[in-house]
């Protein structure tokens, strides 16, 4: 039984493949099926399918390596294209995208948010706090991209809430790249600024509150960076 239609069989075999991977049916870092496999599967020409694959390799969502197979590399298009552009701008560029978007996020929340809203954040915040204390950065990490995340949806825009989780799997990256530059406790105050901000609807407290918490996570990139280039050569 074949999964596609002889219509449009490459953008059906395209769109296919992109659910497999957006909803996580082919996991991160995993090896997608074989060529034959896939076309046997799919009932498509081996031809439509190396297009449907060259084009999600072009996006970063999936990454051909030689000699082992096609891997998952993001979960969206939008992710995989971050993805590599963290690796050339050394994760800055993900931080301009990020600010703008969260402080857009949080000004919309102040207007938005519902009292199930509120909740999220101190529950999302308190975890991050607790986690924050254990001294796991990986944990950590998790607690407050989950916290900002809790903050986007409380903006109430779906077109938000999509533009946020392409950027997730880059910006989980600098959480590993800074892990140990601050400690937690030091964005805490700016968090509980946002929280108490949202729930009073006072857009200005908000906004400065994540400028502060932004500007923390900026400087933890470059005081990261300066450590891996190390002292200057230039005499």
């Amino acid at each position: 039984m074949t999964v596609v239609q002889k219509e449009s069989a490459y953008q059906q075999a395209l769109d296919w493949m992109r659910a497999r991977i957006s909803t996580g049916d082919w996991p991160m870092d995993q090896r997608i099926p074989t060529e034959p496999e896939l076309a046997t599967l799919l009932g498509v020409g081996r031809n439509t399918l190396r297009e449907a694959i060259k084009c999600l390799t072009s996006t970063g969502m999936l990454e051909i390596r030689r000699g082992s197979g096609t891997f998952v590399r993001a979960r969206t298009d939008i992710g995989g294209l971050l993805t590599r552009q963290v690796a050339v701008s050394e994760m800055l560029h993900v931080y301009e995208v990020r600010r703008a978007l969260e402080l857009e996020a949080v000004r919309l929340a102040c207007l938005r948010r519902t009292d199930d809203d509120v909740r999220r954040l101190r529950e999302a915040l308190d975890l991050r706090d607790r986690t924050g204390r254990t001294g796991d950065g990986a944990d950590f990490a998790d607690a407050d991209l989950a916290f900002h995340v809790a903050v986007v949806a409380a903006a109430h825009n779906p077109v938000l809430d999509e533009l946020f989780a392409g950027i997730a799997e880059p910006l989980r990256a600098t959480y590993d790249f800074t892990d140990g530059v601050h400690e937690p406790a030091l964005g805490a105050a700016h968090h509980e600024r946002v929280v108490e901000a949202i729930e009073r609807r006072d857009e200005s407290r908000a906004g400065h509150g994540a400028c502060g918490y932004l500007d923390l996570f900026v400087a933890a990139v470059r005081e990261r960076q300066a450590d891996v280039a190390g002292p200057s050569n230039s005499g």
